[in-house]
């Protein structure tokens, strides 16, 4: 649901869901990355860093995750 909602440029909306969802669940890097592909296909750069700065602070063992994260930073500033 945040992967469609960010596809459609619904960004408040999803972050509300992904918070909502962490009431009562641990936090998911899924929803995180869907919600920064949604952000950088937009070319929204200060979305983009705020999204990966929680990603971060999130999930800073998950290195695969991270490291995707960071592609997709760099392609906001490389187009």
């Amino acid at each position: 649901m945040v992967d469609c909602l960010s596809r459609l440029f619904m960004f408040d909306e999803a972050q509300k869901l992904i918070e909502d969802y962490e009431k009562t669940n641990t936090p998911s890097i899924v929803m995180y990355t869907s919600l920064l592909s949604g952000a950088r296909t937009n070319r929204n750069s200060n979305l983009s860093e705020q999204i990966y700065k929680q990603m971060k602070t999130l999930f800073p063992n998950a290195k695969e995750s991270l490291a995707a994260g960071v592609v997709l930073l760099s392609n906001i500033y490389s187009s």
